[in-house]
């Protein structure tokens, strides 16, 4: 089918220095099942009005609106596309009867500003999508039904497969765009206290002008043993698109035992934690006499290449949009939430007494 695939574009301030994003991951996956995918960045079509907000909204709606009359696609997918209205997606309707419509959020719904951003975007869609699982999502899930999707692993963006190289850069790698005080920081400078100096950190984000992107980045990840994937929380499944560029390139990943990836790999597919002792004590294990890491590694990325990769990840959305069923063997079936279905038994027994 034809889909009309509204979000980021190219005028993004690093250029290609993210073309390993999300939703080029997502695009390659709905043309690789089958699709034609028309891509339409509200941004970018906002930015022609030279800065002025209001003009470039208005521009960014009409031509959207030029765009579905003519094009006619059997289905919509908002991704971060903030600056279309609930309006224009009401009028998109009227114009082409049956088109159905997918919101996505990337971003930790359990925050205040994800939420009522995906709130806003569910308003005028038949289904929603986001990283984030579990009761958070299941909350959303009023007039229409939700579903929580991974970080796509994508093998023609994602080529690493540090698990296979002899030489490494470093034993560790964290990158996160956060200031200092970021209690992710905090942490990683205690665990270098922990482990041994032979144990080379990289560490990417937490300082003006020492950003990795690019092929720099992926290179870097290729070189690279283990992952770090720490989020400004843990649980429902939440983790940002490191836990899927880590994946694919082939580094073990190290996350904590809280997010809940415990459910959907095992042991010997990642290294899952329970603070800084015992990660300090399973990255030297891990690090150690015949490096465990590599049979781990090697053996995380098979499972996530057949879990979440981004033809499975793409078809999972266009079926469960469509209002059909999706393939029985979806591993994250159980964050998949009816409309209505946020109303729990627990509030119900509340509500009663």
């Amino acid at each position: 089918m034809k889909i009309l695939f509204v979000g980021p574009g190219n005028n993004h301030k690093y250029g290609g220095g993210f073309y390993y994003a999300f939703h080029r991951r997502l695009i390659n996956g709905f043309i690789r099942s089958g699709h034609f995918v028309y891509a339409y960045s509200d941004r970018d079509t906002a930015d022609y009005a030279l800065g002025v907000r209001q003009i470039g909204s208005w521009l960014a709606n009409k031509r959207l609106l030029d765009i579905a009359k003519e094009l006619r696609p059997e289905m919509m997918v908002l991704l971060l596309s903030y600056l279309i209205t609930p309006q224009t997606v009401r009028r998109i309707r009227e114009l082409v009867p049956g088109i159905k419509i997918a919101a996505i959020c990337i971003d930790d719904i359990d925050h205040e500003r994800p939420a009522a951003q995906f709130r806003y975007l569910l308003e005028a869609a038949d289904a929603g999508f986001a990283t984030t699982g579990g009761e958070t999502l299941q909350d959303f899930a009023g007039s229409k039904p939700v579903a929580f999707i991974p970080n796509p692993i994508d093998l023609s963006i994602d080529t690493g497969q540090a698990f296979a190289e002899t030489k490494h850069r470093f034993e560790l790698f964290f990158a996160c765009h956060q200031p200092p005080v970021d209690a992710r920081w905090q942490f990683i400078a205690a665990l270098q206290k922990e482990l041994p100096s032979s144990i080379r950190v990289g560490l990417y984000g937490n300082k003006t002008g020492d950003a990795l992107r690019g092929a720099d980045y992926v290179d870097t990840l290729s070189h690279t043993k283990i992952g770090l994937n720490l989020n400004r929380r843990d649980g429902d499944l939440y983790a940002s698109d490191r836990m899927g560029q880590f994946l694919g390139n082939g580094l073990l990943l190290a996350t904590p035992r809280a997010s809940g990836y415990d459910a959907v790999f095992s042991e010997d597919e990642m290294l899952f934690f329970d603070g800084l002792a015992d990660l300090s004590r399973r990255l030297v294990t891990a690090l150690g006499p015949g490096e465990p890491w590599r049979k781990m590694a090697r053996a995380g990325r098979e499972k996530a290449i057949a879990t979440m990769n981004e033809t499975c990840v793409a078809r999972f959305i266009c079926d469960f949009t469509m209002g059909g069923t999706w393939a029985q063997n979806w591993t994250f079936s159980e964050h998949a939430f009816a409309a209505g279905s946020n109303v729990r038994q627990r509030d119900l027994v509340a509500t009663t007494h």
